[in-house]
């Protein structure tokens, strides 16, 4: 028991006046809940907040009155007392609010028990934490603005400042950093109006409190600078109160994070208010040196895109120097920092990436292995690069590891390995192609042709089957040669390799594809089986002169080979070379054969330049000649009748497809005009489809809008094929008769004989001497003034019966009897 006599003083008789000072509502109950006593600043609450009892509430049973209120906390404080005072609870604490119209208020019950002469009885404390519980909303305030991941950097500052302000109750609140001697502010918040505003710069002398905040490298608060600190006080922005803490970035002072006002401070800054505020700046330090780091990063990233990092001789991630998503197939790079190559790689390759690093630092030497990686996006290839490292920031088995992505590399190196196959290829197959070409020269028949470049192609490796086909109908080819295959392959040709035959001949391009069983859907009796059913690239190959399409050729490669675009290329130019062997015969056929069959067709309403200038002009054009030239542009030589052949040149002009038209020949009294008309792009045409078959066009007129025109061919050709490529070309066009007659067989005898008689002697002499002379060599052998010396005459005699030789000669090589031949 305390005495209560001390040096002579009563102590007991101290309790009542020193608790009366305390500034906590003090209370004493009985065991019944009876207030007893109660200390001055009770009843001066009381009074103050209108309760209705005693000032003291002296005998106010206090559980009573805390059970009538309709309140749950004051149940809660009824019920938390009854614990205490019957033993049941060694003391109670409630915290609970206790608002004023005016202001907000915390307060913390506090019970308990003791005895005195053998009674029970409990001591009640009201102490207010209203200035605790407001720190704690701004903490959590504080947190909730730095957690914030939808506001940026810029809009956490800004409400920060303003949660500083209203905390200090400051006006002024600033994130500033220090350049050389000038001060910058970052971020500001400030009282409208102001012209203060965030990017400003003032010297660092102007400002001597955050001047002395960054030399000293320590906060500073003062409630009244020009008392406190007279040295600080700065006439220039007069401020007169200030708090404000160092940030700190990477170690060194970055700037200064502060509050300040204008006035003096009726109550200085406490020291939880400086606390406070080196919390903001230590905020803002780590996030400006995050926010360096990152940035330092994505510029090394992007300077140095290989992802990098630091790994220990356990495999353990140290460190991420770069950005390694590409690398680990990861989401969160940060999450790496601590994982093992075994966490993110699969074990063969984390078993060869630690194997490097431990050689690495086991020989202090640079390690290099290459590793594949399977991420959505398509493989990818990457080196890994590791050296030691020697860093006090680590362990000393550290080691800085390099994945530089090699994918690029690997399918350069693909693509080239690819292009060195198909050149080789491409080279074996243009000698086969000379054979075949050597081949083709002595062949008298299509058969022969086709058969012959079967057989070649088979009996190379290159190729493992290949057959010849013609297009039957819409959707299907009728098939000729073949080779390679054990049976021949008649009615057993899928649907898949009818369409891709058919659009080569629509095309008139290779068309291949990499699988043949890839496209093909086998049907339960196995009649849409491909002929070759496993895996095998196949190219359809047209044969084409460009005009006309004789067929289609397709190729088997050989099991898991491919047919690149080397190789497709000269595949086409192997298409057209049998296509000119077909057309050759047809022609040899034609020239050859003494009877002779007649073919006519009319296009009804052409939509070719002629047969509509025909209706438009009411005239008719006969087509004389068609001449392609090398400017992929055609001439056409056309005679005129019934029209004004100003009139006609000009409606031609007025057609974008024609470039120009020239009048070659007037009109005179048994000819009609001759107009020399250019087009500028080679149109297919009808004609050039007869005369690859090897037929000879005898009549080609428009007149009414329709085109009717004649040819002859040799009577073996497949009529039905002529027709349907003539279809091909003019649709809607009609084969009106077909004549077989006989025709005498010319020989090149017969040529020169015809010639000698339509030649005069001196045109006959002046052309052989020319030709025995080397006139017509280069660079020539005699000059025409040493040919006329020879036959006595005049330079201008001589150029005059070498021109009239000239002309009998080439006309009769172009002209017919009839007085047109097939277009050249």
């Amino acid at each position: 028991m305390v005495p209560s006599v001390v040096d002579g003083h009563d102590v007991a008789a101290l309790y009542g006046p020193a608790i009366d000072t305390v500034p906590i509502m003090f209370a004493i109950v009985d065991d019944a809940g009876v207030i007893l006593s109660t200390n001055e600043t009770w009843s001066e609450f009381g009074q103050g907040n209108g309760i209705r009892m005693p000032p003291d509430a002296l005998g106010v049973n206090y559980l009573d009155v805390a059970d009538a209120a309709d309140d749950a906390t004051a149940r809660r404080a009824a019920d938390g007392i009854r614990a205490v005072l019957d033993d049941e609870r060694s003391t109670f604490e409630l915290e609970y609010p206790c608002h004023s119209p005016s202001t907000k208020r915390w307060f913390l019950l506090y019970v308990a028990p003791f005895t005195a002469d053998g009674s029970r009885y409990a001591s009640v404390a009201h102490i207010d934490i209203t200035a605790r519980k407001q720190r704690e909303s701004t903490l959590e305030a504080a947190y909730d603005i730095c957690t914030d991941a939808d506001r940026s950097f810029t809009e956490q500052l800004d409400a920060l400042l303003e949660l500083g302000r209203d905390t200090l109750g400051t006006s002024f609140g600033t994130l500033s950093r220090v350049h050389g001697d000038e001060y910058v502010f970052e971020a500001i918040t400030t009282p409208p109006p102001t012209d203060l505003e965030a990017g400003s710069t003032v010297s660092i002398d102007a400002l001597p409190n955050c001047r002395h905040v960054v030399e000293h490298s320590e906060p500073l608060a003062l409630s009244d600078v020009e008392a406190e600190a007279p040295d600080l006080a700065d006439p220039e922005w007069g401020i007169a109160n200030y708090i404000g803490a160092p940030v700190f970035v990477d170690g060194t002072v970055y700037g200064t994070f502060c509050f300040y006002g204008l006035e003096p401070r009726e109550t200085e800054f406490t020291q939880w208010d400086l606390t406070f505020v080196r919390m903001l700046s230590d905020w803002a330090g780590y996030e400006l040196e995050r926010r360096r780091h990152a940035e330092q990063r994505n510029a090394l990233s992007t300077a140095l895109p290989d992802p990098s990092f630091i790994i220990d001789a356990e495999g353990r991630m140290l460190d991420c120097l770069t950005d390694p998503e590409t690398m680990m197939l990861v989401d969160d790079t940060d999450s790496l920092v601590g994982r093992t190559l075994h966490d993110v790689f699969p074990a063969t390759t984390a078993d060869s990436l630690l194997s490097a690093v431990r050689t690495a630092l086991r020989t202090g030497s640079l390690q290099a292995v290459e590793y594949k990686l399977q991420p959505p996006s398509g493989d990818r290839w990457f080196e890994a690069r590791v050296a030691p490292l020697e860093s006090r920031a680590y362990d000393l088995d550290t080691a800085i590891f390099i994945a530089r992505d090699i994918t690029g590399h690997k399918d350069r190196q693909t693509e080239l390995e690819r292009q060195r196959d198909e050149l080789e290829q491409a080279q074996r197959l243009n000698v086969l192609g000379r054979e075949i070409a050597k081949a083709l020269q002595d062949t008298q028949t299509r058969e022969e042709i086709e058969s012959a470049v079967c057989t070649h192609l088979t009996e190379s490796d290159l190729y493992r089957a290949v057959w010849t086909g013609t297009r039957e109908s819409a959707t299907t080819v009728t098939l000729g040669a073949s080779a390679g295959m054990a049976v021949a392959p008649s009615d057993s040709v899928s649907p898949a390799e009818h369409s891709l035959a058919i659009d080569a001949i629509e095309t008139g391009e290779v068309q291949v594809v990499e699988d043949i069983t890839g496209v093909s859907t086998e049907s339960p009796t196995g009649t849409d089986r491909p002929l070759l059913r496993d895996r095998s690239a196949v190219a359809a190959v047209p044969l084409t002169t460009g005009e006309t399409t004789y067929g289609v050729m397709m190729v088997y490669a050989p099991a898991g080979a491919t047919v690149g675009c080397r190789e497709s290329d000269i595949l086409a130019d192997l298409g057209r070379l049998i296509a000119l062997s077909i057309q050759r015969v047809h022609s040899q056929r034609s020239l050859l054969a003494a009877t002779t069959v007649r073919l006519e067709f009319l296009t009804p309403d052409s939509d070719g330049i002629f047969a509509g200038l025909s209706a438009a002009l009411d005239c008719s054009f006969t087509v004389e000649r068609r001449v392609p030239t090398s400017a992929e542009n055609c001439l056409y030589y056309v005679r005129v009748s019934s029209a004004d052949t100003e009139q006609v040149c000009q409606a031609l002009a007025e057609i974008p497809s024609v470039e120009s038209c020239t009048v070659v020949e007037t009109a005179s009294e048994n000819r009609q005009p001759l107009l020399e008309i250019t087009l500028d792009e080679i149109s297919a045409s009808p004609l050039d489809t007869l005369a690859d078959y090897g037929g000879a066009v005898t009549r080609a007129v428009a007149t009414d809008g329709d085109l009717r025109f004649s040819a002859e061919l040799a009577p073996d050709v497949d009529i039905r094929a002529v027709v349907e490529a003539v279809r091909e070309t003019a649709p809607g066009t009609e084969l009106r008769s077909k004549q077989y007659f006989d025709q005498p067989v010319s020989t090149a005898a017969d040529f020169q004989t015809r010639m000698r008689d339509r030649l005069t002697p001196k045109q006959a002499a002046a052309l052989k001497t020319a030709y025995a002379r080397g006139y017509y060599d280069w660079p020539r052998k005699s000059s025409a003034e040493e040919l006329a010396e020879t036959l006595d005459i005049s330079a201008p005699t001589l150029h005059y019966r070498l021109r009239r030789a000239h002309d009998t000669v080439i006309g009769a090589l172009f002209d017919s009897e009839a007085g047109f031949e097939g277009l050249a």
